[in-house]
């Protein structure tokens, strides 16, 4: 609920219609969306709560605007809210440390709200005296309420101040007696109101603090005369109990509450939840019915409070001697931030429950341990402690979701980490993922976790093992779309990977019954998409790609054509992508005239943003690629080579301003073509103009060593040792050289050099495969 608040806040702010006034109260409305998520965090990342409730508010806290005033009183309240969270977590602890921070910021808080208090009286001055315009942003009224609301809360302020020092110091008693004296005053204010009722509360648990019973007695008395409303006169009851306790009598004030029935009123149920704890040496069921009530029935702050108080009674004194007695204190160690004394309860409390033959409650409870261990940071034992949970506990529904938990454990730690530390995690991950699904593999998780397996082998380029975990992908489960492109990507890099010509076909008919369905559907829905999704886009692409390498031109034709013709519109990152590819289908068919028309509208900026350059840079990408192929892309690279000079004639004089010159584009077209002559005389003065072009280089050294004359190939061997000289050892472009150079020398029969230099590369640069 509160991030639908938040959103709602942040909507309405950003929509432009409110008014000054509107918008700091929104403003302040999302800062009080960020104090009630601090109040559920635990220590260690409440700071980020109390940052955003402050940021909510900072631009008018920044510079002068209309009602700034109120913001500035809702950063006293922030602080103050801040202190009075810390000084509840402190609750059974000595710490001299967090008692001079809590101290320090309830100054703080108390500084802020007198200087709101100060610019109040002078606005009001200045309003009496006539000193300010007529559409002033808050006239005498709303003044005169915020003085008295800005009154309360410093004398709140002044009240947990003085709750901040030791018992019975003059500090202590100083502060306390300072709250009272200012609740006192607004206490008498006339007309009674709202405010009014809140400063007699406040004024009463005050006096319980400085033990001044019978006049807090005597004032509820006085005050209950007036007929309070209803949940003023709970609260007066609850203050009343409180002076009670403070004074011995706590048999009278557990019958004053009685009256009241639990979960009515929250005063008054904090009332009584304090009296059974001080009462009580031990756990007991009524506690337990109380707080279950208390977390039903009221406010995320007073449930917070009611868990304090209960978790600091079991936390403090140890006195704990049941499971349900070790959860409370477990939940109030998280929550102020001690994990390690958290996790250390949690596992006790489960070891309770074991011996109660409480099976279930054991479970959680060693799951709340793992969970604290994972937001502490501590991955590698919160993996271990969730999967050996998880393992323990097949039988159980929800065990899939502690081991998913291990998983996410790991993921987390292998990207907080690096090297080696986090190739291991990594490794761990993988391991993990195929347990997952081992154990459970038609469970809830199990399509989330094969999806994450998939992409980590994807990014390892484990291409085979990808395929095999995405043969388990259904149009039913989640992620089927991003599953189906990834599969595509995977087909691809494998087929072009496989050098056996039956195993490759083998793939693309595989690869075309596995990608055709997720883009035309099966059965009796089959046909063109009425909206085309981006990963049915994608997969377009990868199937065109497939269908060029088999020989099916005009396939892959339709299917991009319809790509790109359907709806909704392609975006110009698609149609860039799928142009060239359209292009080369075109080509392939033998509609070279209609591959040149496209290039045409592409030139015109006619649904697309590309230019020509970037096409021609794409297709001279497409040719290295296919050189670098395992298996031969002659007819492919023919294709490209084509399209690739029908792209320079349509570009015409255009090309004059592209980074590198035409001839850069046409030398490796006419080498795509098999024009040799042509080519090599274009890279020789290509080579030369550019020296440093690595790409210019290569490609050069690539079409020499392609020949089959004896004197290109020995000038592809000086080609590629120049590269080398030029390039990074241990980089890709020198391994990619130095490899060439051993294949050449192999080729030539120059078997000795060849092996001396696979030998010297191994000792100098390693080796890449």
């Amino acid at each position: 609920m509160t991030r639908l608040a938040e959103l709602y806040c942040r909507e309405q702010l950003a929509s432009g219609k409110l008014d000054p006034r509107q918008e700091v109260e929104m403003a302040i409305e999302l800062s009080l969306v960020a104090v009630s998520q601090a109040y559920d965090a635990h220590e260690g990342t409440r700071g980020t709560y109390w940052q955003a409730a402050h940021e909510a508010i900072a631009p008018w806290l920044a510079a002068q605007q209309p009602f700034s005033l109120l913001a500035e009183l809702q950063e006293g309240l922030n602080l103050l809210a801040e202190g009075e969270l810390a000084q509840l977590e402190l609750m059974g602890r000595t710490d001299p440390s967090t008692t001079q921070q809590i101290q320090t910021r309830l100054r703080t808080a108390i500084a802020t709200l007198k200087t709101v208090a100060d610019q109040v009286e002078t606005q009001r001055r200045q309003l009496a005296m006539g000193q300010v315009r007529e559409d002033a942003a808050l006239d005498e009224l709303t003044l005169v309420g915020l003085e008295r609301s800005v009154a309360l809360e410093l004398a709140r302020a002044y009240r947990l101040q003085g709750l901040s020092y030791p018992a019975g110091s003059a500090d202590r008693v100083n502060a306390l007696q300072q709250a009272a004296e200012s609740l006192a005053t607004l206490s008498a204010a006339k007309p009674i109101d709202g405010l009014t009722w809140r400063a007699r509360v406040a004024l009463v648990e005050s006096l319980a603090e400085l033990n001044q019973t019978e006049q807090g007695l005597g004032l509820i008395n006085k005050w209950n005369a007036e007929e309070p409303p209803r949940d003023v006169a709970a609260e007066l009851l609850a203050a009343g109990a409180k002076l009670l306790a403070k004074a011995g009598r706590a048999s009278e004030a557990q019958d004053r509450l009685a009256a009241v029935p639990p979960g009515t009123s929250s005063a008054v149920d904090l009332a009584r939840l304090e009296l059974l704890l001080a009462s009580s040496a031990e756990e007991s069921s009524e506690i337990e019915t109380l707080l279950t009530a208390i977390r039903s029935r009221h406010a995320p702050r007073y449930v917070r409070q009611a868990e304090a108080m209960v978790g600091e009674r079991f936390a403090a004194s140890g006195s704990a001697t049941s499971g349900v007695g070790k959860l409370h204190a477990a939940e109030h160690f998280y929550h102020a931030g001690q994990l390690s004394a958290a996790i250390a309860a949690y596992d006790e409390a489960a070891e309770m429950f074991r011996n109660e033959q409480n099976r279930d409650r054991a479970f959680a409870a060693e799951r709340s341990a793992a969970a604290v261990m994972q937001k502490g940071g501590r991955y590698q034992e919160a993996a271990e402690r969730f999967r050996r949970l998880a393992l323990a506990s097949v039988d159980r529904d929800d065990s899939a979701f502690d081991h998913r938990e291990a998983v996410l454990s790991l993921a987390m730690l292998a990207r907080e980490t690096s090297g080696e530390e986090s190739q291991k995690a990594l490794a761990s991950y993988l391991e993990l993922c195929r347990e997952h699904l081992s154990h459970w593999p038609e469970g809830s998780t199990s399509p989330e976790v094969r999806w994450w397996l998939a992409q980590a082998l994807a990014a390892r380029k484990q291409w085979q093992a990808t395929l095999a975990v995405l043969s388990e992908v259904s149009p039913t489960t989640p992620h089927y779309e991003e599953a189906t492109a990834l599969l595509a990507t995977a087909y691809r890099e494998q087929i072009a990977a496989t050098t056996d010509t039956a195993e490759r076909e083998k793939l693309i008919r595989e690869a075309v019954a596995r990608l055709q369905p997720a883009i035309v559907g099966t059965g009796d829905s089959v046909g063109w998409p009425r909206e085309w999704s981006d990963a049915q886009r994608s997969c377009a692409i990868e199937l065109a790609r497939l269908m060029l390498d088999s020989g099916s031109a005009n396939y892959a034709e339709q299917l991009l054509t319809m790509s790109l013709k359907g709806q909704p519109t392609a975006t110009a990152e698609y149609k860039d992508r799928a142009t060239p590819i359209l292009a080369m289908a075109l080509v392939s068919g033998g509609k070279t005239g209609d591959a040149i028309a496209l290039l045409k509208s592409t030139a015109r900026g006619e649904g697309t943003t590309t230019s020509l350059e970037p096409l021609a840079e794409r297709l001279v990408k497409q040719l290295g690629e296919y050189s670098a192929a395992q298996v031969s892309r002659r007819t492919e690279r023919a294709a490209i080579g084509q399209l690739l000079l029908a792209v320079l004639d349509v570009a015409g004089g255009s090309s004059s301003t592209w980074k590198l010159p035409a001839d850069r584009y046409r030398a490796a077209a006419l080498a795509a073509v098999d024009n040799t002559d042509e080519a090599r005389a274009m890279y020789q003065s290509l080579v030369k103009q550019f020296p440093k072009n690595g790409d210019l280089q290569e490609e050069y050294a690539a079409m020499l060593a392609g020949s089959t004359a004896l004197a290109d190939r020995q000038a592809a061997l000086d080609a590629y040792a120049i590269i080398e000289t030029a390039t990074q050892r241990g980089s890709d472009r020198w391994h990619r050289a130095r490899k060439a150079r051993i294949e050449l020398l192999t080729n030539l029969g120059r078997q000795d050099e060849a092996e001396k230099l696979r030998k010297l590369t191994q000792l100098l640069g390693g080796s890449k495969n």
